[in-house]
């Protein structure tokens, strides 16, 4: 793997020194690491460890800088390969998740802070994967930013035990109590709070020694001169050391007595407390944020209230006076951070973060049609799931397919884009008027929590494509037709009619997938299947005639595909005739229809209109010897469950329709104006259909019942 780390500065902190090690780690594992800041000392480090590092100002605040950083960093990952996107910081996190988008690459965040809840930060959770290194922040991340907790994956920073080796057993000899704070003045580090406490020690007598690791900088800080103001206020100047930041961080460990981690702001982690634990010098921190997570009190150190001089003093008194527990400490520390944060712990984990982002994508499929549509992609469905054995595969349909695909065994999740709802303002509307826009946005929302890698749109709509777009996921296949600008791997539209599942196959392509042949699948339970037998046993128990189903009805956009209502009444009596047990199926808005062709036979079949789910309709199929339809949702059903049908077709096209491999005995005259593909016959004498016969289609149908009653046993 190839990854890039981004961050400010390379300056010796406790962020820095993390990319720095990350940096070893990875590239001792055979990965490439390159890194991009605006520099300092740490860059020879990182270069020493075999990384390459990029100087570039993205360390500043200013919009206009950070907008010049991003087709910057984005021409460099095109020019060395950069496979993955990592921000460590806010500023970075812009720059960095504009320049992954724009060339498609995996974005991953990780947050070292208690950020303020406010939209500069937010960048720092639409990682693909958010890295904390503790519980709490990431408690924190779900309560104030609403990350979900699946994006959230828990890292804490490593020690490299072989620069920081325990520490011969100490014993304490003549002279002061060294008691270290290591870090640069801040007031969130509680270094005033330490002075206060050292004031207290000295008072009783203690002899003791603060020394104060990074405070000494050059011009002092205004926060540096009001602690050696405090200092000499209390009297206590003589017992400080101020020291600068110490390159040696094991050497100045080792001269230590114990280390005071005295915060008085949450900390996500505490990287000085690890490395003084490896040493095996005892730690006092304040019982705050993830300190209270990586120390254990009295047993691999001690915790006290943040803010609190007189606390720590007692703390300090109490350590240094019970060797016991100086030395429990000191073994038991050394043990947990053997356990828990190694430096090849910290690798390793991240090593796994990346490998699942570069090799499980998290994928979007978009196929919102109706029902037949949506059998029709099951071998595209089937397909990428092979192609993504391990990835989540979340497929978006419209609200009256729901149930087709509940148990579809390629996807992990269905989502359902629910246009009825109720919910929200009524008079806003999205891409058209009268349309709700809630059930959109409640979408979008869940989309954008999920950070999706891939988005496969087999719908090919203006709403599915901006919807992709809207959702940040970084890489969108689909056609280039209706708002195709917003695919980023736009395949160009087929200049011959296809199948549809060729026409899909097209699609999956530009995403890397192969097909996976054209059978199709519906996926109903055991419970559907009882059902359907129900239904059967009390409408059609006569179980020795043969089953046979017609479905007469169409879309209701579709009046054009359906046969006319005498001429199915006609074929009920001719079956009637022959010996099979005929049932209408349909939905529950052709109620009407079924009266009509009940009233016109003799006698009238049976009528399962309305009584039944998509799925249930399958197991009925699948229970009739021969299945007759018109060019609906049915015919790919009956092909699902390998029903022998007859369908009839008028203003569309059997070869871009009927499916392949399926036994289909296809009822069509060529007319003139044929295949139209028009809701509204444009001759009104709708000839297509008109003229496909009771007598063929009786005749087809008589052919396939005797040939599957030769051929097998009764379908159960």
């Amino acid at each position: 793997m190839h990854i890039l780390q981004l961050l400010p500065t390379l300056n010796v902190g406790g962020v820095e020194r993390g990319v720095a090690d990350l940096a070893k780690g990875l590239i001792r594992r055979g990965h490439r690491v390159s890194v991009v800041s605006a520099g300092g000392p740490l860059v020879q480090a990182v270069c020493a460890a075999g990384a390459m590092h990029y100087t570039l100002p993205v360390d500043r605040k200013s919009p206009v800088s950070m907008a010049a950083m991003m087709p910057a960093v984005a021409q460099l990952i095109r020019d060395t390969g950069i496979e993955l996107v990592h921000a460590r910081s806010r500023v970075p996190g812009w720059i960095g998740y504009a320049a992954a988008r724009w060339t498609q690459r995996p974005f991953l965040t990780t947050c070292h802070g208690f950020y303020a809840p406010h939209a500069a930060s937010r960048v720092m959770t639409w990682g693909r994967t958010v890295i904390v290194p503790s519980h709490v922040l990431g408690r924190y991340l779900i309560d104030q930013f609403h990350v979900p907790p699946e994006r959230l994956c828990v890292i804490p920073r490593g020690v490299d035990l072989s620069e920081f080796p325990r520490r011969a057993p100490h014993a304490h000899g003549e002279g002061p109590w060294r008691l270290g704070v290591i870090g640069r003045p801040s007031p969130l580090k509680g270094h005033e709070v330490a002075i206060r406490a050292l004031h207290q020690l000295v008072s009783r007598g203690l002899s003791v020694r603060l020394v104060l690791v990074g405070a000494a900088t050059e011009p002092p800080t205004k926060l540096m001169q009001r602690l050696e103001q405090l200092a000499r206020t209390l009297d206590v100047s003589r017992s400080i050391e101020w020291l600068p930041i110490q390159r040696e961080i094991p050497a100045c460990l080792a001269s230590l007595d114990a280390i005071l981690v005295p915060s008085t702001y949450p900390e996500s982690f505490g990287r000085s407390v690890i490395e003084a634990q490896a040493v095996g010098v005892p730690v006092i921190a304040s019982r705050i944020g993830a300190l209270g997570e990586i120390v254990e009190d009295g047993v691999t150190g001690v915790l006290v209230p943040p803010r609190d001089p007189s606390a720590l003093a007692r703390a300090i008194e109490r350590l240094l006076g019970d060797e016991a527990l100086r030395q429990r400490c000191s073994d038991q520390a050394r043990r947990r951070v053997e356990e828990r944060y190694s430096l090849d712990q910290m690798v390793e984990r991240t090593e796994t973060v990346y490998r699942e982002a570069l090799t499980k994508p998290r994928v979007v499929v978009w196929k919102l049609s109706a029902a037949g549509d949506v059998v029709l992609a099951s071998p595209s469905l089937r397909a990428i799931r092979r192609r993504f054995p391990e990835s989540t595969i979340r497929l978006v349909v419209g609200r009256r397919v729901q149930a087709l695909v509940s148990r579809c065994p390629h996807v992990d999740e269905v989502l359902v884009l629910d246009e009825s709802a109720k919910a929200g303002p009524a008079c806003l509307t999205w891409f058209g008027a009268g349309r709700r826009w809630w059930g959109r946005w409640r979408l979008l929302k869940r989309l954008r929590r999920a950070q999706a890698d891939l988005s496969i749109d087999l719908h090919n709509s203006r709403l599915t494509h901006a919807l992709a777009w809207l959702a940040r996921i970084p890489v969108r296949v689909g056609y280039a037709r209706r708002w195709g600008r917003l695919l980023n791997r736009a395949v160009p539209l087929p200049q011959m009619p296809m199948h549809p599942i060729a026409h899909q196959q097209q699609v999956l392509g530009a995403a890397d997938v192969r097909s996976d042949g054209d059978a199709l699948e519906v996926w109903p339970s055991e419970e559907d299947r009882q059902r359907a037998e129900h239904l059967l046993a009390s409408a059609a128990p006569d179980a020795a005639r043969p089953l046979i189903g017609l479905h007469p009805g169409a879309s209701p956009r579709w009046k054009t595909k359906r046969w006319p209502v005498e001429r199915w009444a006609a074929l009920c009596d001719r079956l009637n005739t022959y010996g099979a047990q005929v049932i209408l199926t349909g939905s529950a808005e052709e109620q009407p229809l079924a009266e009509a062709i009940r009233s016109a036979a003799n006698p009238p079949p049976v009528s399962l209109m309305g009584q039944t789910s998509w799925l249930d309709l399958a197991c009925l199929i699948r229970r009739c010897r021969v299945f007759v339809t018109g060019d609906s949702a049915p015919l790919h059903l009956a092909a699902a469950v390998g029903t022998p049908t007859v369908a009839l077709f008028g203003p569309t096209d059997p070869a871009r329709h009927v499916p392949r491999g399926a036994t289909v005995q296809v009822m069509r005259h060529l007319v003139p104006c044929s295949p139209c593909y028009s809701t509204w016959c444009k001759t009104i004498t709708h000839a297509c259909m008109k003229q496909i016969t009771v007598e063929e289609v009786y005749a087809a149908t008589a052919a396939l019942c005797d040939a599957c009653a030769s051929s097998s046993s009764p379908r159960t």
